[in-house]
């Protein structure tokens, strides 16, 4: 634990200096444990914060994922991450529902421009998955609660990253991967965290002026469900659809991509574009046939 701690302390120190120009009032959580990243961030809202903070973690224990879903993460093998800060979501043009979306390419950007000028791997699944040959790489968390020192413009909104780095049982091979394994990049978390924090610090000021429009083709670039046969839940179920047995699905058809908004479009088969709002579904291709 002691040399993942320095590199998370060393990674964090040279995020923190780099940032301070932008954002003079970044802090940095490192800890040695934590339940879940994203829940300690909450609390901090609740407890009056007002300033940007990172918190990541060298063992977390009781992960989350979309719909209460457990997320596992053994130590050193996995990054878990947390940026909260203060956002008026509402006044994001087109909305901050796409957020999520918005922060999954700017994570998958930073991972494909550690490998040197290669050809980008990492997709992305609507809405907060990150996937490399249809194997899940990681996933995104946001959450927002209104916070007692915040205006009622503003949200304290937790952007959680769960990433995979290396270890990857053999067991679980076929629906998930890892930085080593999918993109060669032999990284620890610190570095993993630095990478992706500065990305995300620098995306998040040009979209709470613009919304996600401006990314909608970088993000129709790295759509891991354009053109596929989908099927989607209105109800996300608490654990995979797929270890889901006869749960009916609510609709299907061939994802359209996104729109300006971030919203799914998804051809019903009868010449209509059914929209599908962030938040509202879980979403998993089918077979074809």
């Amino acid at each position: 634990m002691e040399q993942g701690l320095a590199d998370l302390n060393r990674a964090a120190e040279q995020l923190w200096l780099a940032a301070q120009p932008a954002w003079p009032t970044l802090s940095i959580e490192v800890l040695p444990e934590v339940g879940s990243t994203n829940a300690h961030a909450l609390a901090l809202g609740r407890d009056g914060a007002r300033d940007p903070v990172v918190v990541t973690a060298w063992r977390q224990t009781a992960g989350r994922g979309r719909a209460g879903r457990q997320w596992d993460a053994q130590p050193g093998q996995a990054l878990t991450l947390s940026l909260a800060l203060p956002l008026a979501l509402a006044d994001v043009p087109g909305g901050g529902s796409a957020l999520s979306l918005a922060v999954g390419l700017w994570t998958a950007q930073a991972l494909d421009g550690l490998r040197s000028g290669a050809a980008p791997l990492v997709q992305l699944k609507w809405p907060n998955d990150l996937w490399v040959a249809d194997r899940k790489l990681g996933g995104i968390l946001i959450e927002a609660i209104q916070g007692p020192a915040l205006t009622p413009e503003q949200r304290w909104v937790v952007i959680g990253l769960g990433l995979n780095l290396r270890g990857t049982p053999d067991a679980l091979a076929g629906e998930r991967t890892d930085t080593g394994t999918a993109l060669g990049l032999n990284l620890t978390p610190g570095q993993a965290m630095a990478t992706i924090v500065a990305a995300w610090l620098a995306g998040l000021r040009a979209f709470e002026h613009t919304g996600f429009a401006p990314l909608r083709e970088a993000y129709a670039a790295r759509d891991a469900l354009q053109g596929r046969p989908v099927a989607l839940w209105r109800h996300m179920q608490p654990a995979p659809v797929s270890a889901v047995s006869g749960t009916p699905a609510d609709g299907q058809g061939i994802a359209r991509g996104v729109d300006a908004n971030g919203t799914l479009l998804v051809d019903d088969g009868q010449g209509h574009l059914q929209a599908w709002s962030i938040g509202e579904v879980s979403v998993r291709p089918r077979a074809q046939g």
